[in-house]
């Protein structure tokens, strides 16, 4: 009932509008998600093939592209022709926000079930490049006491970064992707 009162004071329709920009950064937030998952356990599948690297680091750029794509295709599709730059950027930030979520799946599976000495080695790898680099014993034993992150803590660490990175990329992009009509702000 309180979301029917909601409704009812929102003007031409703008609930439904709003809905319509959610289901659309859900859906393609889950494209997003599931093309960063597939990179990412690539990536970590294959750290040393320099093909892999070359190619997963295409798709990473290929990914701001096809962001933009999305929020094109909603500014031409659902908002006739024109976003303004706000619209566009919470637009691009729930893509970003929801692919985290569908990504953050794939790197916990990974961390936990795939490869589960993952940390570790990656752990004792930071250990071995702090010993060469000359770290003292006090430095080399704040890190040890630290110990070896778990797979939820490193995953909750990968959304928290991955929305920050996506809200900063989403300022970007709404600025290349608004388009705002003036004769209708002027009238």
């Amino acid at each position: 009932m309180e979301n029917e009162n909601l409704t009812q004071q929102m003007p031409d329709g703008q609930a439904n509008k709003d809905n319509n920009a959610l289901n659309f950064a859900a859906n393609k937030g889950l494209i997003l998600g599931l093309a960063m998952g597939v990179i990412y356990l690539l990536e970590a599948f294959f750290p040393q093939a320099k093909l892999v690297r070359t190619i997963c680091s295409l798709a990473e750029i290929g990914l701001l592209f096809l962001v933009y794509y999305f929020v094109r295709t909603f500014r031409q599709e659902q908002m006739g022709g024109y976003i303004r730059f706000g619209k566009a950027w919470t637009l691009s930030f729930w893509i970003y926000a929801f692919a985290a979520l569908i990504a953050a799946v794939f790197q916990f599976v990974h961390m936990q079930f795939l490869q589960p000495d993952y940390l570790s080695d990656l752990f004792n790898q930071l250990m071995l490049s702090f010993e060469q680099a000359g770290l003292t014993s006090e430095q080399m034993d704040m890190f040890l006491d630290m110990g070896t992150p778990t797979a939820i803590q490193v995953t909750f660490t990968y959304i928290f970064v991955y929305i920050m990175g996506g809200a900063f990329l989403s300022l970007i992009m709404a600025a290349i992707c608004r388009k705002e009509d003036y004769l209708a702000n002027n009238q």
